[in-house]
């Protein structure tokens, strides 16, 4: 399918309450999730209220009235004391504090079993808004793309954010359907459980996971300051958005992820507490999970040299300025190699956040709902490698053969945006964010083959695919 915006105005319309999904996206003259709201007020025109209204017409309530300030009646007039008139302005109830805002309304328990405190020691401060503003201004468009995905997982992730999110924050939960047929949607189930919830569908045959994400950007709510992209297989744990609009407060350009605790592919209802770590990618941009040095718990978050891609929120200006994602990549594979080296190089910083948790169900490829073309995600790491790699280049070919020669599309657009954002250079990467990445470009081999200069001399390392041993931890120490 073209990847033209005329190419995707396609006949699927769905319709629900005042929300009308047409095509590619869900839209009306205000916002799905503020239309629904709206329509399920009732009216506050009253035309037949006037001077000489009934005394005993009943008053609408004080919700339903014009937005103004207004007196209380004369007090009884006694001679001891002196007429008092109090000036009330509807307005004072959002005046609360924000510790009142925070504090968790009495809730029906979940369908779901309630996931362990997972959190380190120290997380109080940590859901706090360092400007005391209660994050009013961070407004979240919560971005959740799926594709052939179980409704009990989708509708179980759903629920747990709506549980332990402050809806307050949200703008929206927008949902993109990336080429479902119709049955596989969901957007009757889905709407059902939250007027927050709205979607975007691209019909078939769908346009990959990275266009999908740019397309569900660019029609995200036009209040929404900050991203928060999720996978429609998680569970959300306590306080878990807080800590990252924290950061992003303090860090404009930070890309902020949780700490993923692993749900297992066939209990959806289990939640296990995961490892700290980083993720970090090796020569044959393989992204990894590591922990060269073993770290205390603790609630301070710390750098990532790169991002798994799929779960972290980041304003939607330092995105829009990054210019996420490049429109040459097809398909699946490379978004979150890209995002790596735009926000390290470009003016930003990665985080992993120890006090936000989420579970997420890690799946083997035989579980995956739709099948995923390794040619094309291939070619996407060798168009982000002959863009970014610079003159390290040779040792992403040297452990991706097939990538060598392979077409990869027009590369001036690419080049010309990461010259304006005055990026930094590899070097400058593997000298100051990771190390072990520099240590391994004088290591690297493919294992199981017998070719001298090319070929790993011995078994492959148990948790490399282009090593036959790692950093030792007292180098990696030693390492400024």
């Amino acid at each position: 399918m073209s990847r033209d915006d005329a190419s995707y105005q396609g006949q699927l319309n769905l319709t629900t309450g005042a929300t009308t999904c047409r095509s590619s996206t869900c839209s009306n003259s205000r916002s799905g999730a503020a239309a629904l709201a709206a329509a399920s007020k009732p009216s506050r025109n009253n035309s037949s209220t006037n001077n000489n209204t009934n005394s005993n017409s009943k008053k609408p309530p004080l919700w339903a009235r014009p937005r103004r300030c207004f007196s209380l009646r004369k007090l009884p007039q006694l001679a001891s004391f002196v007429l008092v008139v109090v000036a009330i302005c509807s307005s004072i109830p959002h005046a609360v504090s924000a510790e009142a805002n925070t504090k968790a309304k009495a809730r029906p328990p979940p369908s779901f079993p309630l996931p362990p405190e997972v959190r380190p020691d120290g997380c109080g401060k940590e859901v706090e808004d360092p400007n005391g503003d209660n994050f009013d201004d961070l407004k979240v468009s919560i971005i959740i793309p799926y594709r052939n995905e179980r409704l009990d997982h989708i509708k179980g992730s759903l629920e747990s954010i709506l549980y332990y999110t402050p809806k307050r924050y949200l703008s929206e939960i927008l949902f993109v359907s990336d080429g479902n047929p119709i049955e596989q949607i969901y957007l009757k189930e889905l709407r059902s459980m939250s007027k927050l919830v709205s979607f975007l569908v691209i019909p078939s045959p769908g346009a990959g996971l990275i266009e999908a994400k740019m397309r569900a950007v660019a029609g995200a709510a036009l209040n929404s300051t900050v991203l928060v992209f999720l996978e429609p297989h998680i569970r959300t744990n306590r306080q878990w958005l807080q800590p990252l609009l924290r950061r992003i407060r303090l860090y404009p350009k930070v890309l902020a992820m949780p700490m993923l605790d692993p749900i297992p592919q066939d209990n959806f209802n289990q939640y296990l507490r995961g490892t700290s770590g980083q993720w970090r990618f090796e020569w044959n941009l393989n992204l990894i999970f590591s922990e060269p040095v073993p770290r205390t718990p603790s609630a301070t978050p710390y750098m990532s040299p790169a991002t798994s891609g799929g779960i972290f929120a980041i304003r939607r200006d330092w995105w829009n300025e990054l210019g996420l994602y490049d429109h040459g990549m097809i398909g699946w594979g490379g978004d979150h190699i890209e995002a790596t080296l735009k926000v390290w190089r470009c003016g930003g910083h990665i985080e992993v956040v120890p006090c936000s948790h989420v579970g997420h169900l890690f799946r083997d490829p035989d579980h995956r709902p739709y099948p995923v073309v390794v040619e094309q995600v291939v070619r996407n790491y060798a168009r982000i490698a002959e863009v970014w790699l610079e003159e390290y280049l040779p040792y992403f070919y040297k452990v991706k053969p097939e990538a060598n020669g392979m077409e990869v599309g027009d590369l001036s657009a690419a080049f010309k945006l990461k010259e304006k954002l005055q990026c930094k250079s590899m070097k400058w990467y593997l000298e100051n964010v990771d190390r072990e990445m520099e240590w391994e470009k004088d290591h690297i081999c493919i294992p199981g083959c017998d070719i001298p200069k090319i070929c790993c001399k011995g078994p492959q390392h148990p948790q490399r695919t282009t090593l036959d041993k790692i950093m030792p931890v007292e180098l990696y120490k030693s390492r400024p």
